[in-house]
């Protein structure tokens, strides 16, 4: 990949709209919930809609989108793109600072506790406080917008669809569980894409992940992390089959990068 590519013009706007035009979006989803006054309506519609499927596929999904297991999926690319793990790395932090954030400013109460659980399908346990934002999609897309701007910087458009689809069936899962409000996953993402935005824009300024230091220790998080997901409690068992391939594709990844033993410098972002 040359320099030039990647700070042509054209490169630097289409990277700009992949970072506006999501979050905007998103944005506007939340608001217009808001304005609509149908928060409620649209859960219990969603929520019914999803129980067609069954329990597994929503709590797998869910899962994904716990830290731990979305690193365990950067894990497996470690080998190709430690630009993405680095990237995640540094926006966790203001991600992180976000939900809890609002989450103790809003304080806002959980589908189960306005509506009774026993009105809507729940899958796993039952949470009550603490909606505002979802911190599993905040978590998604923060991820997936790492991975979608550091395709687009390389023209790999598809590879940034494929993580945008991901991300918005990870948040529809916190709908599909009865864990969330609608307003609470459009918020969540919408935060989570700008989150993940600032840590590609640091990650492309302090280049830890190029030096065989930074590598290294970004393989050892990786592992932790690909390692701790296999044990985690996270309240939803019918979706620990997904925890299991987590751990298994995150340590293969590590596994597999540690065995190139390939300098960093120069592979793909």
């Amino acid at each position: 990949m040359t320099t030039s590519r990647l700070s042509s013009p054209s490169r630097s706007r289409e990277s700009a709209c992949w970072i506006a035009v999501p979050a905007a979006i998103l944005a506007l989803c939340a608001l217009a919930t808001l304005a609509s006054g149908r928060n409620a309506e649209w859960f219990l519609g969603w929520n019914d809609v999803a129980a067609a499927l069954p329990a597994f596929v929503w709590a797998g999904l869910t899962n994904l989108g716990a830290t731990s297991g979305a690193f365990a999926v950067l894990a497996g690319f470690l080998a190709w793109h430690p630009r993405w793990a680095a990237s995640a790395l540094l926006a966790v932090p203001v991600g992180a600072l976000y939900t809890h954030g609002a989450k103790e400013f809003f304080d806002e109460a959980r589908p189960a506790a306005v509506l009774g659980a026993e009105n809507f399908n729940v899958i796993g346990e039952v949470l009550r406080t603490g909606s505002f934002p979802s911190g599993h999609s905040t978590t998604a897309f923060g991820f997936a917008a790492v991975a979608a701007l550091c395709a687009v910087q390389s023209g790999r458009r598809l590879v940034a669809l494929a993580a945008l689809a991901l991300a918005a069936a990870v948040a529809f899962s916190r709908v599909a569980v009865g864990a969330h409000w609608p307003l609470d996953i459009f918020a969540g993402a919408a935060g989570g894409w700008l989150c993940g935005a600032f840590g590609v824009w640091w990650s492309s300024r302090w280049r830890f992940w190029e030096t065989r230091t930074g590598w290294h220790m970004l393989a050892v998080l990786l592992a932790a992390f690909s390692i701790s997901i296999f044990f985690e409690e996270l309240g939803y068992p019918e979706g620990r089959w997904i925890q299991y391939l987590l751990s298994a594709w995150g340590l293969g990844g590590v596994a597999l990068a540690l065995a190139r033993g390939r300098h960093p410098q120069g592979i793909g972002t």
